[in-house]
């Protein structure tokens, strides 16, 4: 008898033991948390304050030896994944923005859906998807979740939309299309500039560009060269937004960049 409840007990502490999942950034640790809460123990691969290669060994390991990578098909993240099937074959790798229709921006896939409140809700649901199957005695606990955070991505949505309905300016100057899917949402126009410094004969133009169609905003990725965002902005008297899309605390970031392109009108 003693023996069966062992062999119970060494089962139940199986089932229930925390698998471990690997992510890139620390914005997709926070979607699985709203799902999972503490389930899985989430290994966050870039922090943004040092670089995967000069982490510690124990940190390294760590990643290298988890259960799940759970990509969104980034470029940034293919060389995680050669690195991780090297080190260990046994490593599920799984894409969970597989089915999510992606734009061609600058001849590329913009693989950035998650600025976007209602690309966002795709990707809980395939979320809410791939823990289910990793963890099935847990799905009625991550369905109750899901639909908790389905409600709050919409209630999110609308209000976004009423702090981008208020804003005077349509038109920024951007180097990387990071934001394209909120400017889409949003009815945002991107201009896209080349990363450099801008050339003293290119001025003039630049001036008459900016004036037509009202740009006042040149929006960078936080950590860049501030330079040659100066550069450009100083002769068009724009101001420098800086933002970084992959932070924790995504609601909080995005509203954040709200804020900071937006100039309301004064009768609003």
């Amino acid at each position: 008898m003693i023996k069966y409840i062992i062999v119970l007990l060494s089962l139940l502490s199986f089932l229930h033991a925390k698998s471990s999942i690997v992510v890139t950034y620390p914005v997709f640790k926070e979607f699985i948390e709203k799902i999972s809460k503490d389930d899985f123990f989430i290994k966050v691969i870039e922090d943004g304050y040092e670089s995967f290669e000069k982490r510690s060994n124990l940190f390294k390991n760590e990643i290298y030896y988890s259960d799940v990578y759970l990509t969104l098909g980034l470029e940034e993240e293919k060389k995680y994944i050669k690195l991780l099937k090297k080190k260990n074959r046994y490593m599920k790798i799984i894409d969970v923005s597989k089915g999510i229709k992606k734009d061609i921006v600058n001849g590329k896939v913009n693989h950035y859906i998650w600025t976007d409140p209602l690309l966002v809700r795709e990707l809980v649901k395939n979320l809410y998807n791939t823990l289910s199957s990793l963890k099935s005695y847990r799905k009625e606990f991550y369905e109750i979740n899901h639909k908790i955070v389905l409600k709050e991505l919409d209630n999110f949505f609308l209000f976004l939309k009423k702090k981008f309905d208020r804003n005077e300016f349509y038109n920024i100057y951007v180097y990387d299309s990071y934001w394209h899917y909120i400017a889409k949402r949003y009815r945002l126009n991107l201009y896209y500039k080349e990363d450099r410094f801008t050339k003293l004969e290119e001025v003039p133009k630049l001036i008459d560009h900016a004036q037509h169609y009202n740009i006042k905003k040149v929006l960078i990725k936080e950590g860049t060269s501030y330079e040659q965002a100066q550069s450009l902005a100083s002769h068009i008297n724009a101001d420098i937004v800086e933002h970084d899309i992959t932070k924790y605390n995504w609601k909080v970031n995005l509203e954040s960049l709200a804020r900071k392109i937006a100039r309301y009108k004064e009768n609003l």
